[in-house]
């Protein structure tokens, strides 16, 4: 029996004769028509911006970045590689000035992230207890915005930085201690890796 597909002309007749499974693509260079040539352009390898251009960095060279630089991250599970800071971003009692004990490491990680295509930022700012809790919104949104525009000024593309604010609803340490309320007074950085770097 003989098929007269449109289209299929082209065909050689010892296509024709063989049978199929003995003839069928074994691999990527298989698959491509004899008639049709070498591929003109070699495919690109290695990790590249969104444009193609070269990164002289390794895939995960974020994590190895904040280890040299002795800064505590947890990997998160998910389909996106997730770098979540352990360490946060503190800021004084009704404040939304980062403080100059956060600034520095800050303005380290901006100048990196900056230079690396890829790497989308998310911060989430927190409140402790003092105040009503519509100021405590208010001012989670002012910090994360205040560590949002540091990154900015450090030339972070403000397109790939995302901001929330909690206030005073997700403590992360008990508001009953000054010390406490230190710690909930606080800004948390969440890196989201594409999946080209």
């Amino acid at each position: 029996m003989l098929l007269a597909l449109p289209g299929c002309g082209s065909l050689p007749d010892d296509i024709l004769n063989d049978n199929m499974l003995t003839i069928a693509p074994q691999g990527e260079q298989d698959v491509m028509h004899p008639d049709w040539g070498k591929a003109t352009v070699k495919p690109k390898s290695g990790v590249q911006g969104p444009y193609g251009e070269k990164n002289a960095y390794q895939p995960h060279s974020l994590e190895s970045f904040l280890a040299k630089h002795n800064l505590n991250y947890e990997v998160l599970p998910g389909d996106y590689k997730m770098v979540k800071l352990v360490d946060t971003i503190k800021f004084n009692t009704g404040s939304s000035q980062v403080s100059r004990q956060s600034a520095y490491w800050l303005d380290v990680i901006a100048r990196y992230v900056a230079s690396q295509p890829g790497i989308d930022v998310v911060i989430d700012g927190h409140a402790d207890n003092t105040g009503a809790a519509k100021f405590n919104d208010k001012l989670s949104v002012k910090r994360a915005d205040a560590v949002k525009q540091s990154l900015v000024n450090n030339s972070v593309d403000q397109r790939s930085i995302f901001t929330r604010g909690y206030g005073e609803a997700e403590p992360a340490c008990n508001n009953a201690t000054a010390k406490g309320k230190a710690c909930n007074r606080r800004a948390e950085v969440l890196f989201i890796l594409s999946a080209d770097y």
